[in-house]
């Protein structure tokens, strides 16, 4: 978060150990301290009148100072104002601010190994430097957690919120579960977002099928001991138009039962590729999200469609 504390606050000898717990984490690198006024700080007791302990604070709002003057805010999007008047919003007590600002921020997914680590992982380190390094540090400040399907998920934003008095640090993330580009998302997606809405929390729901729709063909062809089937299989996904991947079931293939909007994309397959498509990737597909002997940049960009961009924006949104 940017964290911006008034010199009030810093006058306050009751609000010193809360700013100190504020400075520990933004000196570990999770927060930017939106710093102006270096001077007014310098006098202000909570430098002043505290020995070594001040001398600390001055040394770090220095280097908070260059830190944004040298790279700006990052990947910080949400802003914090520390003050002695909180609103319960985005303005916060000193204790509130320090307590909310040692929450990790959290992306809920339906399945925090496949989704999470593996879809979204891959997806942050190929196209986002700045979360890859929140992903990768010490404590980690960007975390993926799951409790289970779309309903369970309702329930843990329900939860979340009930238990804390400001918006927690929390962004959902959820399968679309279309059929098809003309279809709307699952009534269970569409629940998720709007309870998300009521509490203002950013919830992503993805605009293709499922996470396995994203994955470009270089990830897909170096799925390890996968053999010559694999590969057939790989060359039928790759003659699909770009809507017809977006939304094949990538784990189970074609239905045996397809809905209209099933029908509208596969009906007319080949008999080849249909033989080859029909029974998908396998239930373990999502492992091919693992493979580091190549780097699918430009492929995976080309295969969101727009997609990932909206995604990374909302979770930067809450960092």
């Amino acid at each position: 978060m940017l964290i911006e504390i008034e010199t009030s606050v810093a006058d306050d000898p009751a609000a010193h150990r809360w700013l100190d717990r504020l400075l520990h984490k933004i000196g570990d690198g999770w927060h930017l301290w939106d710093v102006t006024g270096l001077e007014r700080f310098s006098e202000t007791t909570w430098i002043c009148d505290r020995g070594r302990a001040g001398a600390w604070v001055s040394e770090l709002f220095v280097a908070a100072t260059r830190r944004s003057a040298w790279s700006g805010p990052g990947p910080h999007g949400r802003r914090l104002r520390v003050t002695n008047a909180p609103n319960g919003s985005e303005k916060l007590s000193p204790e509130s601010a320090a307590r909310l600002a040692e929450q990790p921020l959290v992306v809920l997914v339906e399945n925090r190994v496949s989704d999470g680590h593996g879809f979204l992982g891959r997806v942050i380190h190929e196209l986002d430097h700045d979360l890859r390094k929140l992903l990768k540090m010490s404590g980690e400040p960007l975390q993926f957690d799951s409790v289970g399907g779309k309903g369970q998920m309702v329930e843990e934003v329900t939860r979340k919120c009930a238990s804390s008095q400001v918006r927690p640090r929390l962004v959902v993330m959820v399968d679309s579960d279309r059929k098809g580009p003309e279809e709307k998302p699952s009534l269970e997606a569409q629940r998720l977002k709007e309870k998300c809405e009521q509490q203002n929390l950013p919830c992503w729901i993805l605009a293709k099928r499922e996470a396995e729709n994203y994955l470009p063909r270089p990830l897909l062809e170096a799925r390890p001991d996968s053999g010559r089937d694999h590969a057939q299989r790989v060359e039928a996904w790759d003659r699909l138009s770009d809507d017809q991947k977006d939304y094949l079931d990538m784990k189970n293939g074609l239905p045996t039962k397809p809905q209209p909007a099933e029908r509208k994309l596969f009906n007319e397959l080949n008999k080849k590729d249909r033989d080859l498509l029909k029974t998908g990737f396998g239930r373990k597909v999502h492992h091919c999200w693992k493979n580091w002997s190549v780097s699918p940049k430009k492929e995976l960009l080309k295969r969101g469609r727009g997609d990932l961009e909206h995604g990374l924006s909302l979770i930067r949104k809450e960092v």
